[in-house]
């Protein structure tokens, strides 16, 4: 109804461990890896959902500016937020080139306006539709502006009194390991030691669906031929981004700020 397909992808996590192991474990072993399993399947969960490039070649991909990902790397699955910046529509990427101030951040949500189909994504009736998620320096530099550091200025939610910023410009903001520092261009080097500059996500979360095909599933064997046991988690996952247009090029939900000038 909305001109969005939804291609749903499997991810499956097999995990394999001796009977010994089992034995010798001083905890309970199986719920440890079943937990440790969730965890995972929550990171890569959100992971996909924000850095989905299907770009499969020596260079291009987001995630892997300059080297072929391997086809098994959890990113190829589908396009995913930040992408519609970044690629599918320029326009809504900002080059900081420097220290982030609390204009770049309002910048984002200008960007985020289709005044051809009357959508302004940047300004939502609910301002918890809109979300700013970064990575975790970057999020400490935000916690860190003059406008939100001391009580004068921002009153009992101020960073000198909470440790950090859970909002901005009303907002929800969002620290998350899924998201990685960059280089110059807010792609992600082969060669960690370039990706040195931070990056902030701007999106209005009812221009995006991710639709579950199957839940977590978790099948459990045992292997008596080789005293292992085995135990399987899968899910079939897919994204939905909003288009007017059906085409990737309408997607104006979203923004991202990168080249961000870390302190260090």
């Amino acid at each position: 109804s909305q001109r969005v397909q939804v291609d749903a992808k499997s991810f499956v996590i097999h995990q394999m461990w001796s009977w010994e192991m089992e034995e010798d474990a001083i905890i309970p072993f199986l719920p440890f890896i079943r937990r440790q399993a969730q965890f995972s399947v929550a990171h890569y969960s959100d992971s996909l959902v924000l850095n989905g490039d299907t770009t499969n070649a020596a260079t291009g991909n987001i995630n892997l500016d300059d080297a072929n990902p391997a086809d098994t790397k959890h990113y190829l699955a589908f396009d995913g937020i930040r992408h519609a910046a970044l690629v599918d529509v320029t326009a809504n990427a900002v080059d900081i080139a420097g220290a982030l101030t609390l204009a770049d951040l309002s910048l984002l949500r200008g960007k985020m306006l289709d005044s051809t189909n009357f959508f302004d994504w940047g300004h939502p009736t609910d301002a918890s539709d809109l979300l700013y998620v970064t990575d975790p320096e970057t999020s400490d530099a935000i916690a860190m502006l003059d406008e939100v550091i001391t009580v004068d200025k921002f009153g009992p939610a101020a960073t000198v009194l909470t440790g950090q910023q859970a909002r901005v410009l009303g907002h929800p903001l969002i620290s998350s390991v899924a998201v990685s520092k960059t280089e110059a261009d807010g792609k992600v080097s082969t060669t960690g030691s370039n990706n040195t500059k931070g990056q902030v996500i701007a999106f209005n979360r009812r221009g995006f669906t991710a639709g579950i095909r199957r839940d977590l599933s978790v099948e459990f064997e045992t292997i008596p031929g080789t005293g292992q046991r085995r135990i399987v988690h899968s899910l079939r996952l897919g994204l939905g981004r909003y288009s007017p247009s059906g085409a990737a090029s309408g997607i104006e939900a979203a923004a991202v700020g990168y080249d961000i000038t870390l302190p260090s």
